[in-house]
């Protein structure tokens, strides 16, 4: 692979359809402006899925008719980079019904080399029910499971991008590091930004929970949390993280 193979990749977290009338047109912005080569999209819904359809139109996504593809979680990716050979869904023990660990394996045009694994999840809220009442943080057997779906799924040794809402900051992370992964600050020596919320679209406690990590013969070559507001509104309660990748 040339190391002039570069592309983006996006995580987003469309925060489900809450004020969304208000949100959809900084959404499309957001999208029409950045148009990231690969978006990894968490809490989507028919009506965020339909807007990013109309504006991705070099991209493609997972069609399928598990509710999970639909109604959770999708990924994009510009078909004039890369084709998609197979997808899946793998169960890593989210409490929330519709959440996997959504994955499509992607080959570089610019390549006969190996694929790319690209996956993403949306791992429980520490204030559910559960969590609140077993006092356990069930992040980390997700984070487990995750790693053991990717190591089935993808040799250490290949490229493998995972990312989403990760709902944690700490002991989940170090799971996937442990596992050999890192994340995009990390390997830019940066501290990692905060994700959630976004002022003043949403009032809440800073937290960095939004995630991009990789293995393989990846590295990014600038990571960024952005802020970005149409008239004072953002597109989610989230800000989207973006990272520019060069295949080494």
């Amino acid at each position: 692979m040339s190391n002039s193979f570069r592309f983006v990749v996006c995580t987003h977290n469309l925060w489900k359809d809450e004020r969304w009338a208000d949100r959809q047109e900084p959404l499309r912005q957001f999208i029409t402006l950045h148009q990231p080569d690969i978006l990894c999209v968490q809490e989507l819904r028919p009506q965020s899925r339909a807007l990013l359809d109309q504006v991705l139109k070099t991209h493609q996504r997972v069609d399928d008719s598990f509710e999970g593809w639909i109604k959770e979680g999708n990924i994009y990716w510009n078909q004039a980079l890369f084709n998609m050979i197979e997808y899946g869904a793998e169960d890593i023990g989210i409490l929330e019904q519709w959440r996997r660990l959504f994955w499509v394996r992607l080959q570089p045009q610019a390549t006969a080399g190996p694929p790319l694994l690209v996956a993403t999840a949306h791992y429980t809220w520490p204030g559910n029910r559960k969590e609140r009442s077993d006092g356990i943080n069930v992040r980390i057997g997700q984070a487990l499971s995750t790693v053991k779906a990717v190591n089935r799924l993808v040799d250490p040794s290949l490229p493998l991008l995972f990312m989403g809402d990760l709902n944690d900051h700490y002991l989940p992370l170090k799971v996937l590091q442990e596992a050999g992964l890192t994340d995009c600050f990390t390997a830019l020596g940066r501290i990692p930004q905060v994700t959630r919320p976004t002022f003043p679209t949403h009032a809440h406690t800073p937290e960095v929970v939004d995630w991009m990590l990789h293995r393989g013969p990846l590295r990014p070559m600038i990571c960024d949390v952005v802020d970005f507001f149409v008239e004072e509104v953002a597109p989610s309660d989230h800000k989207p993280l973006l990272t520019t990748y060069r295949w080494a």
